[in-house]
């Protein structure tokens, strides 16, 4: 029985919109949480990271229509994608990490591994300028 092929569409969406894998930890926690308020630290907990980079993970998904800020407190986010398009997109993703986690894992990381060559490219021809 051959495996399914991450989809089109999906496919793109990691390839433009997603930065790391804590990147999707992290839209999943906050989807998970079905629209309730989490704070970074809790975030970081979760995640085994530091503070500071659950919060550059909490404003990137901000920043990406993803999450919204509590009013209440600044250090607090919650799940509310900011169209129904990027609700069904997220799903997809949702649905496909936990049936496909290697095969989406293995595309966002070839994403990682060229942006950084081609910083390395970019740094060198500056270099030898």
């Amino acid at each position: 029985m051959g495996r399914e092929p991450i989809p089109e569409e999906l496919r793109r969406f990691i390839l433009t919109s997603v930065r790391s894998v804590p990147f999707v930890e992290a839209l999943l926690l906050y989807r998970g949480a079905r629209g309730a308020s989490m704070d970074t630290r809790t975030l970081g907990q979760r995640l085994y990271i530091p503070e500071k980079g659950a919060a550059d993970l909490a404003e990137e998904l901000h920043a990406a229509g993803v999450l919204e800020r509590d009013a209440a407190r600044a250090d607090c986010y919650r799940y509310a994608p900011a169209s129904p398009e990027l609700t069904a997109m997220l799903d997809m993703l949702a649905s496909f990490y936990s049936t496909h986690l290697v095969d989406v894992t293995q595309l966002i990381h070839s994403v990682s591994a060229r942006r950084a060559m081609q910083f390395a490219e970019a740094f060198k021809l500056k270099k030898d300028s």
